[in-house]
């Protein structure tokens, strides 16, 4: 893998940082709202499956 390839990938691995963090602190204050709370859980439990691919990616040295 070349390190353009690898910055991006840990560019993009930041940024879905941010994202669950964000969805995380809404999470937080409005967990009195049972159907906003499972919607951003699926969008959390999305972006920790594409930060999960992108680490096997950047561990195994090789794209996809």
């Amino acid at each position: 893998m070349n390190i353009l390839k690898r910055y991006r990938l840990k560019k993009q691995q930041k940024a879905l940082r941010r994202k669950y963090a964000i969805y995380e602190q809404l999470q937080t204050e409005h967990s009195d709202d049972e159907y906003f709370y499972r919607c951003t859980q699926k969008e959390m439990d999305a972006i920790d499956e594409e930060a999960e691919q992108i680490r096997h990616v950047l561990e195994m040295g090789c794209c996809e």
